[in-house]
């Protein structure tokens, strides 16, 4: 790797920029379209869509999203092109990708039909596989323009940052959008946006900073020997685990606010946006005990302060310590956005790391099959969590009435991430970074 340039500030900051925009389009898209053809903002037409039918779209395109991971990252890693492994991808897919965006808020027929539901579930599955053909090999770039773990934290730290943002001005901005030039025009404006922003990371020359041979790895061998990698699986026990967890508590956010703490939907905004903001000012402080104390060290504190804090979760509602319930829910979301800082940076580091070692395994750089690998894992464990929860609000309640199906959650939740604890705890870090210092010529 020393044939290669060092990636400059701005290169870093450009990597990250890409990371806004998918964010930006992919948040608008989960927060809107569901609204737009169940509800549909246009005055006098009825649904588009019926609800349970849309449900079940949505679930094809996850699968259809899940499944095309492996496949692309298998392509991107054996591809061969005078722009480099990653680039073509996202070169091609990403305005494809923000135009399919635009089109799903075009049905073809006013009102409810049959056609509708077809035309949005040919492009939700076109939607998936182009967000997975641009993401896949973006995330793949991470380990290939940075060689060490200092500049992987780095690069790892300017995508969170502008997912973050991206979030934001998806979650806050479409509505004022909305306001001022309708809500189609909300939707070409963030495709805009987006698109800019997607297409920043491609100032980066990657053959200048990256070196990488074309794999030549099969399909089912490549995955086959992804999940060999030991560091690899028991990191990805690991972060599972805490997103399946973290995501059980995500979905209820809005159910913890309107029943337990009998508020109104608007005020979710306010405790996830108190969980963003903390987050957000907290990525310079794990970038920099990232790199002083290491990447185990942080994953750790990640899972155990949410090992501590999602039991808490059960007792929102009530007067805690003499405090208001109110009180006590800004503290617990606040205190959420600490790890979540963590999660949202270090995982991307640590699958870069143990990406690394596959030249132990195969002798070939295969970036992209791990972050499919995980992708595939992790949309997998997003689908269970759904199952989750709503297992534990049929059968346990989810009214003011009846509100234990809700309370469960947290407890629930910190089950699967006392798991990831336990498996975490094992992760060789010390053999992952002696393999890098020899790989890459560092000492010390």
């Amino acid at each position: 790797m020393n044939n290669v340039k060092q990636l400059p500030l701005w290169g870093k900051i450009a990597y990250g920029a890409g990371a806004g925009g998918f964010s930006i389009i992919d948040r608008v898209m989960i927060t809107w379209l569901l609204f737009y053809y169940i509800t549909s903002p246009l005055e006098g037409v009825e649904a588009l869509i019926p609800p349970f039918i849309f449900g079940l779209i949505m679930f094809f395109g996850r699968v259809l999203d899940a499944l095309s991971d492996p496949i692309v990252a298998r392509w991107s890693d054996n591809y061969s092109g005078h722009l480099g492994r990653r680039i073509p991808f996202m070169l091609f897919s990403g305005i494809a990708y923000a135009a399919v965006f635009i089109l799903l808020f075009y049905p073809p027929v006013t009102g409810q039909s049959a056609l509708n539901s077809i035309y949005v579930a040919a492009l939700l599955g076109l939607y998936f596989i182009l967000f997975t053909t641009y993401v896949c090999p973006y995330l793949a770039l991470l380990p290939e323009l940075a060689r060490t773990n200092r500049d992987r934290i780095d690069l790892a730290t300017f995508k969170a940052i502008f997912s973050l943002l991206g979030v934001g001005i998806a979650l806050i901005g479409a509505g004022i959008l909305i306001g001022m030039i309708g809500f189609h025009g909300m939707v070409w404006a963030m495709a805009v946006i987006g698109l800019i922003l997607l297409y920043v990371p491609l100032l980066i020359k990657e053959r200048h900073y990256a070196k990488a041979e074309p794999a030549t790895l099969g399909l089912v061998e490549a995955v086959a020997t992804t999940f060999k990698n030991r560091a690899f699986l028991i990191y990805l026990i690991g972060n599972v685990t805490f997103w399946l967890g973290f995501n059980i508590v995500t979905l209820n956010i809005p159910l913890y606010v309107t029943i337990l703490l009998r508020g109104t939907p608007e005020a979710t905004s306010i405790y996830f946006g108190l969980a963003f903001v903390v987050a957000l000012l907290f990525f310079p402080v794990v970038n920099i005990l990232s790199k002083k104390l290491g990447l185990k060290v942080m994953m750790m504190f990640a899972l155990l302060a949410f090992l501590v804090l999602l039991p808490i979760y059960f007792f929102l509602g009530q007067p805690l310590f003499g405090l208001r319930p109110e009180i006590i829910a800004y503290i617990l979301m606040g205190l959420t956005g600490l790890p979540l800082a963590v999660i949202f940076i270090v995982p991307d580091a640590i699958v870069a790391a143990v990406s690394d070692l596959e030249a132990k395994l195969s002798g070939q750089q295969r970036e992209a099959m791990y972050f499919g690998a995980q992708g595939f894992v992790l949309k997998t464990a997003m689908g269970l969590s759904t199952l989750i929860t709503g297992a534990l609000l049929q059968f346990f309640g989810s009214t003011i009435a009846a509100p234990l199906g809700i309370q469960l959650t947290g407890p629930v939740a910190a089950i699967f991430i006392l798991i990831g604890v336990i498996v975490f705890a094992r992760y060789p870090e010390k053999e992952v970074t002696a393999f890098q210092s020899k790989e890459s010529g560092i000492t010390g």
